[in-house]
């Protein structure tokens, strides 16, 4: 399985990379990074993808923006969208979209994201 992680916070991704380096050797191939939808797109055009934590707020094209263009041009991507914020229209946006899961930052543990990656 090959992972993508699209946040403008630099900290953010280095930190959520290191969580499934640290407790998922073996069930992924690669973690690739982007900071925005725009590189998303880029990156998934360029390699083969199976799962994207999402961000929702970003420069360029957010979210989404991004999350509609993929489950369009590429239905088998599973989309997890991962935020701080909670509000019911910001969850809303994400899964309309066509996010399959929305994920509030502060909430990201090893069995939240087993749970996406679908784990046991």
């Amino acid at each position: 399985m090959n992972i993508l992680i699209v946040d403008d916070n630099k900290e953010f991704r280095s930190a959520f990379k290191y969580i499934i380096e640290e407790n998922f050797t073996g069930k992924y191939e690669e973690i690739y990074e982007a900071e925005n939808g725009v590189e998303c797109m880029e990156i998934i055009r360029l390699k083969t993808i199976d799962i994207v934590f999402m961000d929702k707020q970003m420069p360029v094209m957010d979210g989404v923006k991004a999350t509609k263009k993929i489950v369009d041009d590429y239905r088998n991507i599973k989309i997890i969208a991962v935020s701080f914020h909670s509000e019911f229209e910001d969850i809303k946006s994400m899964l309309e979209a066509g996010a399959r899961n929305y994920i509030i930052k502060e909430e990201i543990t090893p069995k939240v994201i087993a749970k996406c990656l679908n784990i046991n």
